[in-house]
């Protein structure tokens, strides 16, 4: 391949080389500057190439430097772009026309260039061009001379006339495939095939080329013989061109490197190895020059020395400057004299022997660290000192290591001191041998200068005798076993006859001969009185506990599993001692409904670390459900710091059952008391339209003054009063049963997306006249949201919300219908200009039957209105909200869920369509409508509003059984049923007319006081043919009786 040299610069000028070191080298190198200039080379140049040019001065070195693929390269740009390079190969020919071949390296030193020559094996000189010949008996025979030289020198030769395609291989080329020799050579393909699949594609085109293009080249591959045996191989070979330029034969050499390969691979692997085991170990290597008195090192060593790396090395002199005065002296002693000056020094031991220094050096950024450097004298053949060679360790963390030993028995000793802890050692083997610190003498009462007595001595004067054949046997079995600790708790007596309580830990070590005992005492009378009178409190404190049912707890910082006392199992019904519980048993004892909550709570408690108050239920093993309380704490340290957490449990369930029982009673009264208020609104709202009812028809039945009846004037308007007072208790019923409906959920909404501008836009209208009778304006607000509701519903909450705002307002006032989105919901607001309500009643606005005092001022209306609101517009799943200025007027804001926009839906015939006409009897007769009911004035009105009818005839039935007998008999046209019978109801009697094939083609409509919506729905679903209700719309009713018999025929 080319070889791309660096567009490098050198540097303009130079430093002095110092080339001394030249001389000493073996290898030929020489030397010139920047620019490409020689300047001197050393005697092994001279000698190897027989050349004396550089040395004097001349401008170009003799030979030929080409790249790996056989390219010729010039050396003066190579010097010139100030690379360094490595192992290019160089020939040329000495002073008697030998071929010299050798790698040549190039270093650039600051601006200079130094080239060292590698000589390799001559290798024989190539065929000419001119005496390139083809081949022939002659030229083959030429080869087999050949063949015993190229055995010796494992080359083989082979050439190829390109003119006739004859290829020969010599008898070493055919052995270098692994084939038997033979005359001529092995096919093309089949060599090439031989090669290794990695190198084949590169060396089948660079020999395509060559055929092609005359020159010289070489290549190396690898070639697998039959047996998969891997050779090396280096092949040399001429493409030689006639006179026209055309190739036309080739010559080539054909090398096996494969052994030298080997061995240089060998010793790359080990030096790999020694390399691998320096960097493991951390070792440096390093290297000092007598001559020049410069200090080489690897990378490590640069770095243990804190300087970044220095290729062409440095002064002695400049290392020792980073050495503390203590390493200086040491190395000082070592050399027996070192000058701090420039000029060089010699790192001399006196001997020929390893020797080690210890030094410290410090670093750039101010560390010292500890080097063992280990180095050896290197002679040369005569015994002169060319220098030293080395190692160099850090040892600074061993170094360290050592310091914060010190460092540590020092502290332990002023730890030890300060704790009142004594220590003691004994040796086994020697009783005299015993070592007792000042704590220890404290600790037994003797003076500071007393002597330690013998272990012997120890147990028989010091240990109280209670407790001395313990102790004794103790410490016995501790020496038997040779390893382990021993923790005692002793008492000992000191000369004044006080006993002192210890906590004692001993341990021994060393093997035979050499067993110690070592120990630490320390003073534990205080704790032991403290814990006496602690263990005291909490007996009494658990008796206290027992005797009142309460279950003490305690856990480890952050943890749920807690250790119980035998109370807190009792609380749950268990009979079990003390003992740790984890969560899940705990969990497991609580009430299926009340474990999420208590976990939380527990969570909660250990995140905050705060103190935690819960009540939750158990369930014992019989099935029995118990209350019980809970309250902990944590327990914090002198610093702050919680190290734990404790509780306790006690029994609440008949607490919790007689709180139960007192809401419940007040739940009662209150429920009551609101029953109360409830019947006493009603009872008003009801009694004020009977009373009306009531008075006119007295007043009816009444003659006036002089004993004559009323005039028909004063009788239409008193029967117009009736009237409006039965429609209004009317009224007020239906909508008491709405609200009933709406609070139990009995009424069916059907919810869908509803469009809010239309629906608006549609109500309006509808209240328009209300609102100029109060000259009130209507003001519609642009709007554009879909919500989820029943359409008739929300039209009836937003006409209800209407006629509100347009009767408590003022003249000249307005009423605003308005809309706002709010994540995911619609805002749908009524706004008025009214007279306002008082904070005071806003908390009552919502009361059944509650008008807030307006029925004082004379304004019509039940006071059910905003409750039935408020019923319906929850029942729709949003909400209601009331803001009011007394003075200024309210908003009431309905919040309503956001949906999608439907589409349109097609037409469909609405609910309660007219029903087709009855048929006529088909013998002429008038059609028959009958009646089945048991109240006289209901079964009268009926009777006389048919006879408005003279197409129609009636008859009445007073219960089932007759009604059922009339219906076979007499087949009318159509049947009013009440569903309420005193022998059967009017499911029942329908049932019976739809199962009899006389009657089931009877048309039949429920006539029932019963308006509920579920009354009517499951009358439909039964199979009545319609639902009238009571009391009856006389208007109404004629009109239904139109629609299915036609009009009344025109009195003659």
């Amino acid at each position: 391949m080319p070889l791309t040299l660096p567009e490098t610069a050198a540097p303009a000028t130079a430093q002095p080389l110092d080339t001394t070191a030249f001389e000493l080298l073996s290898v030929p190198v020489a030397w010139c500057d920047a620019q490409g200039r020689w300047l001197g080379c050393n005697r092994a140049f001279i000698t190897f190439t027989g050349c004396t040019a550089a040395a004097d001065g001349a401008t170009a070195l003799p030979g030929e430097v080409a790249a790996e693929g056989g390219a010729a390269l010039s050396l003066p740009a190579l010097l010139q772009a100030g690379a360094d390079l490595d192992a290019l190969a160089w020939r040329a020919s000495d002073a008697q026309g030998q071929l010299l071949t050798g790698r040549l390296s190039l270093r650039c030193l600051a601006g200079w260039r130094v080239l060292t020559l590698l000589p390799v094996a001559a290798a024989p000189p190539l065929p000419p061009a001119a005496a390139a010949l083809p081949a022939s008996p002659d030229h083959r025979g030429l080869m087999e001379d050949m063949d015993s030289d190229a055995q010796l020198a494992h080359f083989g030769i082979w050439t190829h006339d390109l003119r006739t395609g004859e290829r020969n291989w010599d008898d070493q080329v055919w052995r270098f495939w692994g084939r038997t020799p033979q005359p001529g050579a092995l096919d093309l393909d089949t060599a090439l095939t031989a090669l290794h699949p990695d190198d084949r594609a590169e060396t089948v085109a660079l020999h395509r080329l060559s055929m092609t293009v005359p020159g010289r080249y070489a290549h190396r591959c690898r070639v697998l013989d039959p047996a998969g045996v891997e050779r090396r191989i280096r092949t040399l070979w001429q493409v030689v061109a006639d006179a026209d330029g055309q190739p036309v034969h080739a010559n080539g050499i054909v090398f096996d490197d494969t052994e030298t390969f080997r061995l240089a691979q060998s010793a790359s692997d080990a030096q790999s190895q020694l390399n691998l085991v320096l960097a493991l170990a951390d070792i440096a290597i390093w290297e000092h020059e007598a001559a020049t008195g410069l200090l080489r090192t690897s990378t490590l060593g640069w770095a243990l020395l804190g300087l970044p790396p220095q290729p062409q090395g440095l002064a002695l002199a400049r290392v020792m400057e980073r050495l503390d005065a203590g390493s200086r002296q040491t190395l000082q002693a070592q050399l027996g004299t070192i000058a701090l000056r420039s000029q060089d020094v010699d790192l001399d031991t006196g001997g020929d022997g390893p020797s080690d220094l210890e030094l410290r050096c410090r670093r750039p950024d101010g560390q010292w660290r500890a080097l063992l450097v280990r180095g050896v004298r290197r002679r040369d053949a005569e015994g002169g000192t060319l220098g030293h060679v080395g190692v160099m360790l850090d040892l600074s963390d061993r170094f360290d290591a050592q310091q914060q030993a010190l460092a540590l028995a020092q502290r332990l000793e002023m730890a030890t001191a300060a704790a009142g802890v004594g220590v003691w050692s004994a040796a086994l083997d020697d009783p005299t041998r015993v070592h007792w610190d000042t704590q220890m003498r404290r600790l037994h009462g003797l003076a500071p200068d007393a002597p330690a007595p013998t272990l012997c001595d120890y147990l028989a004067n010091h240990v109280h005798a209670d407790d001395r054949s313990a102790v004794q046997r103790s410490l016995d079995v501790l020496v038997q076993r040779s390893e382990g600790l021993l923790d005692l708790d002793l008492r000992i007596v000191q000369p004044d006859g006080q006993v002192r309580r210890l906590a004692s830990r001993t341990s021994v070590r060393g093997g035979p001969g050499q067993r110690l005992l070592n120990g630490v005492l320390l003073d534990v009378t205080d704790r032991h009185a403290t814990e006496d009178r602690l263990r005291q409190a909490h007996e009494r404190a658990a008796l206290a506990a027992r005797g009142a049912g309460i279950g003490t707890w305690e856990a480890e910082r952050g943890a749920m599993d807690a250790w119980w006392d035998a109370q807190m199992f009792r609380l749950r019904g268990l009979d079990r001692p003390p003992g740790l519980v984890t969560t899940d048993e705990m969990l497991g004892w609580l009430h299926p409904a009340d474990r999420d909550s208590r976990l939380r709570q527990m969570r909660v408690a250990l995140q905050e670390d705060s103190p935690s108050d819960a009540e939750f239920r158990v369930v014992w093993p019989d099935g029995t459900v118990r209350w019980l309380a809970s309250r902990s704490s944590p327990v914090r340290d002198e610093a702050g710091r919680t190290v734990r957490r404790i509780g306790i449990n006690w029994d609440i369930t008949d607490a919790r059952n007689a709180e139960s029982a007192r809401q419940e009673r007040l739940l009662a009264q209150r429920e009551s008391q609101a029953k109360a208020r409830f019947l006493a609104r009603i009872s008003h709202e009801l009694r004020t339209p009977l009373n009306a009812v009531l008075g006119f028809s007295q007043l009816l039945l009444a003659d006036t003054v002089d004993g004559h009846p009323p005039d028909p004037a004063t009788w239409r308007s008193r029967v117009t009063q009736v009237q409006a007072s039965g429609e209004h208790l009317l009224a007020l019923i239906d909508d008491v049963l709405e609200l009933s409906s709406l609070e139990s959920g009995e009424l069916p909404l059907s919810l869908q997306p509803v469009a809010l501008a239309p629906l608006a836009q549609t109500s309006l209208p509808l209240v328009e006249l209300l609102a100029q009778q109060h000259q009130v304006t209507l003001t519609l607000a642009p709007m554009d949201g879909w919500v989820l509701a029943d359409p008739v519903r929300l039209r009836q909450v937003l006409l209800n919300l209407l006629s509100n705002g347009i009767k408590y307002n003022r003249p000249g006032g307005t009423v605003t219908v308005s809309a706002e989105a709010s994540a995911g919901w619609w805002l749908l607001r009524v706004t008025d200009t009214g007279r306002g309500i008082a904070p005071a009643q806003l908390q009552h606005l919502f009361e059944p039957f509650n008008r807030l005092g307006a029925e004082r001022d004379g304004i019509a209306g039940t006071g059910i209105g905003l409750a039935i609101v408020q019923a319906s517009v929850q029942h729709m799943g949003g909400t209601v909200q009331v803001r009011s200025t007394p003075g200024e007027g309210s908003v009431f804001e309905l919040a309503l869920q956001e949906t999608a926009p439907q589409a349109p839906a097609p037409a469909v015939f609405a609910p309660g369509a007219p029903l087709p006409p009855a048929p006529l009897a088909a013998d002429g007769r008038r059609p028959l409508l009958l009646y089945i009911e048991d109240n006289e004035v209901n079964m009268l009105i009926v009777r006389e509003l048919v006879r408005q009818r003279p197409d129609l005839d009636f008859e009445g039935a007073v219960d089932g059984a007759s009604g059922l007998a009339a219906a076979r008999q007499l087949q009318p046209a159509l049947i009013l049923l009440d569903m309420q019978l005193p022998d059967t109801d009017g499911h029942a009697v329908l049932r019976q007319l739809r199962a009899d094939p006389a009657t089931a083609g009877i048309r039949c409509i429920a006539l029932s006081a019963n308006a509920m919506p579920e009354d009517i729905r499951n009358a439909r679903a039964e199979g009545f043919d319609d639902y009238w209700t009571k009391p009856l719309d006389l208007t109404a009713f004629l009109r239904a009786l139109e629609k299915l018999f036609g009009k009344a025929p025109t009195a003659r």
